[in-house]
């Protein structure tokens, strides 16, 4: 049974986050599994309630961890390029119009899901940052807090319709985050910082 609705969380997960909540029924999740509505319904007593669910699993499957296995061994820059080359992935694969849905449809679990996220994603970055200072690739001289918030607030509300400086498409772009990530690290680099920040951006 609890292998069925993983399955079902999984599928969901990837459609909303590919096509947006609005626009994926019911039907287009039961036909991508090849089961019934009926069996669906047995998992789930509404969409509400399989969005809230697949939320929820998000949060507690990251698909980036800055902790992770697979990071150990890299210093704190190769570290965050690596969480740049995985927003790259995402802007390529996702929807932003899954935020949109979220924001304008379901307020209360957006606002919910924006606050988790962010409080995960300031743990990652705080250890990337002390990381890096450690290492003497960060400077040591920057006030991590504030530097933390600005990055995270701006990654949380980047569908906010209040950032008029940009369009819709510029603000997902590859070409918009690569800057993003550049301005962010040439921010906080010491002078070690920079030089390894240009070898490995030259070669990307």
């Amino acid at each position: 049974m609890e292998s069925q609705k993983q399955k079902i969380l999984e599928s969901a997960h990837t459609l909303f986050f590919q096509c947006g909540t609005r626009s994926v029924s019911m039907d287009d999740i039961s036909k991508k599994l090849s089961i019934s509505k009926k069996t669906l319904y047995q998992y789930f007593k509404n969409k509400y309630e399989l969005i809230e669910e697949v939320v929820n699993w998000d949060l507690s499957n990251p698909r980036f961890n800055f902790q992770s296995e697979k990071y150990k061994g890299l210093n704190a820059i190769d570290c965050y390029w690596e969480f740049h080359q995985f927003v790259l992935g995402i802007l390529k694969n996702q929807h932003h119009s899954f935020d949109y849905d979220l924001n304008k449809y379901h307020p209360e679990l957006a606002k919910e899901f924006k606050t988790r996220k962010l409080e995960l994603f300031k743990s990652d970055l705080l250890i990337n940052i002390n990381q890096g200072i450690k290492e003497g690739l960060y400077r040591d001289n920057f006030n991590i807090e504030i530097i933390s918030n600005l990055l995270i607030r701006f990654y949380l509300n980047r569908w906010n319709q209040e950032l008029e400086a940009y369009n819709g498409d510029e603000i997902f772009s590859e070409r918009f985050h690569r800057e993003l990530t550049l301005y962010h690290l040439h921010g906080i680099c010491s002078i070690k910082g920079v030089e390894y920040l240009n070898k490995i951006s030259k070669q990307d």
